[in-house]
């Protein structure tokens, strides 16, 4: 199973991690319905993708056999490159995409059908979760061949595989440095929904352009980010890209 790290530098240190709210229950502001409305009139390969996955839905309904024909067919209709920090917009224009776009593209019809899901952060990954058929699945945007999980054993291997991940903490800080701990220091393993893994890719969009040096488009992204929501991780990259601008106003 492939794992991919969301990597960022800031004020010349290199950080590792993604942030997360913790209300993954409150209510996204993103709405699931005008996503898909938008971009089955702009572009033709998502109207094709939208297009087949109504006419698997009247056939199979809530079913695995849906999810499967979801994964697949996002994976044969939009998904060509993996591409570190790609966005959802990228991702449906140019068919780059990462482990956050990759699940947003497939949690906003998960959405739209009615599904139980869940969108699963953790320290350094998204994937999602469905409840369906009385089982738990997993689909793991960034692996095309096996990525969707069905078999108890394997989902219950996967999910005990990153919970283990949450919990290492590898790196000694000194406490006073919050700041780096938030961003060093990442223990994650919860829901999120779809506003708030929209937060989590401006998020990965600040990390891009500060690493393209970029500092006003970074500050500005991590800044939407931080109203989508003000998580502890978001926050102290704002603190330090706003830093970082003011240093770089003085060189």
């Amino acid at each position: 199973m492939k794992r991919f790290l969301l990597l960022f530098l800031a004020l010349s240190i290199t950080f590792s991690g993604i942030a997360l709210s913790n209300n993954a229950k409150k209510e996204s502001l993103i709405s699931s319905n005008e996503f898909i409305t938008y971009w089955d009139s702009t572009s033709t390969k998502f109207q094709k993708l939208n297009f087949k996955l109504q006419k698997d839905y009247d056939r199979y309904g809530n079913s695995e056999k849906f999810l499967k024909m979801l994964f697949f067919r996002s994976q044969q209709y939009l998904m060509d490159d993996y591409n570190q920090y790609a966005s959802v917009e990228e991702l449906i224009e140019t068919g780059a995409f990462d482990c956050v776009s990759g699940s947003f593209l497939m949690a906003v019809f998960l959405d739209q059908y009615g599904f139980d899901y869940a969108i699963m952060e953790t320290s350094f990954h998204v994937f999602l979760t469905v409840n369906v058929d009385g089982q738990k699945v997993v689909l793991e945007s960034t692996d095309g061949f096996t990525g969707f999980i069905s078999d108890k054993d394997e989902v219950k291997a996967y999910l005990k595989d990153f919970e283990k991940e949450s919990k290492k903490n590898p790196l000694y800080l000194n406490p006073d440095q919050k700041l780096l701990k938030d961003l060093l220091q990442p223990s994650i393993y919860r829901a999120i929904n779809l506003q708030q893994l929209k937060g989590l890719e401006l998020f990965n969009r600040a990390i891009f352009y500060n690493n393209q040096m970029a500092y006003d488009i970074a500050f500005q992204k991590i800044k939407e980010a931080e109203i989508l929501y003000p998580s502890e991780r978001i926050t102290a990259l704002s603190k330090l890209l706003q830093s970082q601008l003011i240093i770089a106003s003085n060189d």
